[in-house]
């Protein structure tokens, strides 16, 4: 064992790259231990069982006690003429004895009826007993007598479930020397995490136990936990198993830390571009804001240019404002003549109005003395033009004529001056308010640029926010780099795992040929006669050939599984013994093989072959629980059974 051991540490060194003590270091801290020679196996089996308590709620409710002594190898059978009579409960409170944990199978009422059970066992030709009291919770103790006559040894008690399951389960792995079976379990979650599940002697013992589930081949653990390849392995004797399973689940662990490490970098990388982002662009802003910062110096010439600009601007506002106020007393002049030559013309237009009209008049008498005029005056009048009344001379219509033509034009000209007048004076006011306009805004400059002087604690504060934000980018920015050579614990594993597959395998086909060849002769002694080919595979599956056609365990019926399962577990069995490495240790315990459509002849052949198994292997003790028929009569003898006829119950 030294030298395979030494042989394996090297082949994993070499394919490693690495030291043997390398490899020794990994296998040391991930719990790895080499097992390339299995031990030989143990002889286990039951020498009593016995359990009471009281029934309630029931037809024959009360106090009971079931005994079954003086049990020994051979073929063992719980039989009654009805179902639901406490066959399959015998079995389950075996079993619950055995792993110090009842199984789903066994109901909560029948449990609540049991105060108190007693299981005694032959291990190699060692005699122990596990005693548990339940009425409140577990409490007994495991104990062992070297002989009929010593006194019993207390290995170990316990006082509460948790403990009844911890010190079986310590016991067997010891007693068998067998390891716990390691399993990686993928979770649901989006990172694809997952974690190692230890399955220990609950899962282990399940080779001895064939019931009503035969979703499996071997054991009673769903498909999907991966326990039934190890399981097989384990039991069948081929050796790195263990090994084996435990390199896989560490190898499994590591690769999930370093993606779990890989996406964690990834994040922390997005994360930390992100932030470098938002330092940068809050140190541009403030960059921005000290550039847009000017020194005293700058702020003090440009006050000096705004106050040149300022003094210009004013003596041009007051030149501006004499400006106006002469143009707009240019206006007020145009304005008046203009308005002076409107009332001429329309008073010369009124006269000449008024005249034409007292022209057409023909007094004959003074309007005023009633003189009367004569004739000589009115032709005077048309001789000279002189009123006939007064002796005025009247004007004639042509010379109103030119008086009105030289009155428009007066107006015309009082009007175009008038108008240039307003142009001049509206141009004026709107330079003026342009100047002031400029003006109240070189004095807010000048007010902004005056309150900026000194602002020496404002530059200071920036100058400090810009230091620090300039701190944080560097540190932001910081990587500290990551070596992926830094750890060679995946590579070491790596390199384990595929040594010790590669040993285990060439052994483990090795087995399962003969295996599938025991396997197919007990099936077809079963009754299975249309199957001509089983093939059990590494993986535990089981691959058919029924009928001429290609199909596997899960398509054929549950009657066909259940001799399949106690073929492959007989096939384990007798190859095991024949190379003197199985690992089974002889017990089987079979439920209600007549209940998953079994026919009689059928039946019969299941039992004829579990008879000559037990000519071939005498070291076997097989219980058979169902219904009482025929064939159950005729192979398991009357000193070998538990029956109860009449409608009856076994306890």
């Amino acid at each position: 064992m030294a030298k395979e051991s030494m042989e394996w540490l090297e082949a994993i060194a070499s394919k490693a790259n690495v030291d043997v003590a390398r490899v020794e270091q990994v296998l040391t801290a991930r719990h790895i231990v080499p097992t390339p020679v299995l031990p030989a196996p143990r002889r286990l089996k039951l020498l009593s069982i016995s359990f009471g308590g009281v029934k309630r709620e029931v037809v024959d409710e009360g106090s009971y006690t079931f005994e079954w002594k003086e049990l020994s190898e051979g073929l063992w059978g719980m039989m009654t003429d009805r179902n639901l009579r406490g066959k399959s409960s015998i079995i389950e409170v075996v079993r619950w004895l055995m792993r110090g944990r009842p199984s789903p199978n066994l109901q909560d009422d029948v449990r609540a009826w049991i105060h108190n059970a007693c299981l005694r066992l032959d291990l190699d030709g060692l005699e122990y007993q596990v005693q548990v009291d339940c009425r409140d919770g577990a409490k007994g103790a495991l104990s062992r007598r070297t002989s009929a006559t010593a006194n019993a040894t207390v290995i170990a008690t316990f006082s509460s479930e948790k403990q009844f399951e911890m010190v079986m389960s310590d016991f067997f792995l010891r007693a068998f020397s067998m390891e716990s079976i390691a399993t990686w379990r993928e979770s649901d979650s989006e990172d694809k995490s997952g974690q190692t599940v230890v399955h220990g002697w609950p899962a282990l013992s399940g080779a001895m136990f064939i019931g009503t589930n035969y979703d499996v081949v071997l054991g009673d653990l769903p498909f999907t936990t991966g326990t039934q390849a190890r399981l097989m392995q384990m039991y069948l004797g081929v050796p790195w198993v263990s090994t084996h399973a435990s390199a896989l689940a560490a190898q499994k662990l590591v690769d999930s830390g370093n993606n779990l490490e890989a996406r964690r970098r990834g994040q922390s990388a997005r994360a930390k571009q992100t932030r470098v982002g938002e330092i940068e662009a809050q140190l541009s802003e403030k960059r921005a804001s000290l550039a847009a910062l000017p020194s005293d110096e700058a702020i003090q010439v440009e006050l000096s240019l705004l106050s040149g600009k300022y003094a210009e601007a004013k003596r041009r506002e007051k030149a501006m404002q004499e400006r106006a106020s002469r143009e707009a007393a240019a206006e007020q002049q145009a304005s008046a003549a203009y308005l002076q030559d409107r009332r001429e013309l329309q008073a010369h237009k009124d006269s000449t109005a008024a005249g034409s009209i007292f022209r057409m008049l023909d007094p004959t008498c003074c309007p005023r003395c009633d003189h009367e005029i004569d004739k000589e005056r009115k032709k005077k009048e048309t001789l000279s033009h002189s009123c006939s009344v007064c002796g005025e001379s009247i004007a004639s219509s042509e010379d109103a004529d030119l008086l009105k033509a030289g009155l428009e034009s007066s107006v015309k000209a009082s009007k175009a001056a008038f108008d240039k007048a307003e142009k001049n004076r509206k141009q004026a006011e709107e330079s003026l308010l342009t100047l002031q306009t400029d003006l109240e805004g070189i004095q807010s400059k000048t007010q902004e640029l005056t309150e900026q002087l000194g602002a020496f604690d404002a530059r200071k504060l920036l100058l400090n926010e810009v230091a620090m934000l300039e701190g944080r980018l560097e540190e932001a920015r910081f990587d500290p780099g990551f070596s992926e050579a830094a750890d060679d614990e995946p590579t070491v594993l790596k390199a384990i795992v595929s040594e010790t597959e590669s040993r285990s395998k060439a052994v483990r086909d090795e087995f399962l040929e003969e295996v599938s060849t025991s396997l197919l002769h007990y099936a077809q002694s079963f009754g299975m006669h249309s199957l001509s080919k089983a093939q059990l595979r590494g993986n535990a599956n089981l691959l058919l050939v029924k009928g001429g056609a290609d199909t596997s365990f899960s398509k054929v019926t549950k009657g066909e599984r259940l001799r399949l399962k106690v073929a492959t577990v007989l096939a384990m069995i007798q190859v095991g013994e024949r190379r003197g490495i199985g690992r089974h240790p002889g017990l089987i315990m079979i439920d209600s093989p007549a209940a998953q459509e079994v026919a009689p002849e059928d039946l019969r052949g299941l039992l004829s072959g579990l008879k000559v198994v037990r000519e071939e292997l005498p070291h076997l003790q097989i219980f058979v629980a169902g219904i009482t028929s025929t064939a159950m009569s005729e192979f398991i003898p009357p000193n070998c059974r538990k029956e109860a006829s009449d409608g009856g119950y076994l306890w």
